[in-house]
């Protein structure tokens, strides 16, 4: 009996430095040819331009050409239900941000992914911050004027967020609890037309993903934990007495399950390099958007740290799309 141990061990250690030594011969043979990958929002957008410049640079560094493709529609579900079903073989792989990596699932139980088991998670690429800003005409000049005036007037104040169960409408939530302020919270497709209706006096305040939109509106706060470059002299949250009120728009690059370590390490590794450089960084900030990079560790703990902060903004304020 002890003999048949022995030689089943010593099978199964060689099937595995087979496997190992396989795996580690694809990476080094890869790519082969041209590889792909899907971008879940438009043309054009802050996740798009990050996937674009990323996938240039990988280009140049793999010697085959990466090309960018925009398979929208479903608020990025569509193309995370299609980029699971493609081969791990490393030609197709898929960008996309906190909704479909985290967000949406939580909301919708027929979403058709999992977002742990149908992913191999490779770089968190950046993130984009969320802003609190107002019309410059309505008077608040910082964080704490606004929940002076909520106090003041209950259930008066406006808030407006681009969708249910977006960020801006979490971080916006998650602001008045922790604020002890009620809110009538106003549900708009997209950052422009809350642009539209602040500067138009419809409504109070705006909690959206900093970008171009922004336009003539005034930037109070970021919910960043830190900082940003590209927003100077802007205090975060926690500066206004608000520390637990964070929450940006990360984007990241996904291969499907079982993608080769050999291929996640190799992608990983160019990608961190090209996000660490001066130059991209800033070129990055020209968009509002702030280069992260580092291992696919990384990406896991952001997903992990976020499905729990969320998911109990999403069950307290009872939040679902399900029939």
């Amino acid at each position: 009996m002890r003999r048949n141990e022995t030689i089943l061990r010593r099978l199964l250690a060689i099937a595995a430095v087979s496997i190992l030594a396989t795996q580690v011969a694809g990476a080094q043979t890869w790519p082969a040819r041209p590889v792909t990958i899907e971008v879940a929002f438009p043309p054009s957008t802050t996740t798009d331009l990050a996937a674009r410049t990323v996938a240039q640079d990988l280009t140049r560094v793999l010697g085959q050409p990466v090309i960018v493709e925009n398979r929208t529609g479903g608020g990025g579900v569509i193309a995370s239900t299609a980029v699971p079903k493609a081969p791990p073989d490393g030609y197709k792989f898929q960008v996309t941000t906190i909704g479909p990596g985290v967000l949406r699932p939580l909301i919708d139980s027929q979403v058709g992914y999992d977002p742990v088991a149908d992913f191999t998670p490779i770089a968190l690429l950046g993130d984009a911050p969320t802003v609190i800003v107002v019309a410059p005409q309505r008077g608040f000049t910082s964080v704490r004027d606004i929940v002076a005036y909520a106090k003041q007037n209950p259930g008066k104040l406006t808030i407006g967020h681009p969708g249910v169960g977006t960020m801006g409408h979490l971080v916006g939530l998650l602001f008045a609890s922790e604020a002890g302020i009620q809110v009538n919270f106003i549900s708009y497709n997209g950052s422009p037309p809350i642009i539209a209706d602040l500067l138009g006096g419809h409504i109070d305040v705006g909690t959206i993903a900093y970008g171009a939109a922004i336009g003539a509106a005034k930037t109070l706060a970021v919910t960043n934990d830190e900082p940003v470059s590209f927003l100077r002299g802007v205090p975060t949250m926690k500066d206004a007495g608000l520390p637990n009120v964070t929450g940006a728009t990360w984007s990241a690059l996904y291969g499907p399950a079982g993608l080769p370590a050999g291929i996640v390490a190799k992608l990983s590794g160019a990608i961190a390099t090209f996000l660490a450089k001066p130059e991209t960084q800033q070129q990055f900030d020209k968009v509002g958007f702030h280069a992260l990079g580092g291992p696919p560790e990384r990406l896991r703990s952001r997903m992990t740290e976020d499905r729990a902060k969320w998911s109990k903004v999403i069950t307290a304020a009872k939040i679902s799309v399900d029939p």
